[in-house]
């Protein structure tokens, strides 16, 4: 099977949002129909764009850096060089990988929120191969 690092790279939009938590509830922080694309070239930088659509809250979330692919584990490693949340900056982020034929399912370790473990699922759609 080929890896993880060789199945990656390319052009992703994205197709939804979605966090649960351990009691059960689901919410989707960016609506229902966010906007985003996430870019991972051969030689490890990415750079990934979100905001919501249709939300009072236009926040957008944006950050670019360099990544590295743990096969063993399914996880990407994301390294931000510049964000609009500047405590990203210097910190990793982890996001466990599923690639199921066109879809990138990438899923964040758990985490509290509300008093509640929960995880977020974001699931994208490949548009690109690199090039």
């Amino acid at each position: 099977m080929t890896s993880l690092q060789d199945r990656l790279p390319g052009t992703y939009r994205l197709v939804s949002l979605v966090t649960t938590t351990t009691a059960g509830e689901v919410s989707r922080p960016m609506g229902n129909d966010p906007a985003g694309m996430f870019v991972f070239d051969r030689d490890g930088n990415y750079s990934v764009q979100l905001t919501p659509t249709g939300l009072r809250d236009q926040s957008y979330t944006a950050m670019f850096g360099r990544y590295r692919v743990d096969d063993d584990a399914a996880t990407f490693i994301l390294t931000p060089e510049a964000a609009t949340d500047p405590k990203l900056v210097g910190t990793t982020v982890v996001r466990h990988v599923t690639l199921r034929d066109d879809l990138g399912i990438f899923e964040t370790p758990p985490f509290t929120l509300d008093g509640v473990d929960a995880t977020t699922v974001i699931t994208w759609r490949r548009v690109a191969d690199p090039t």
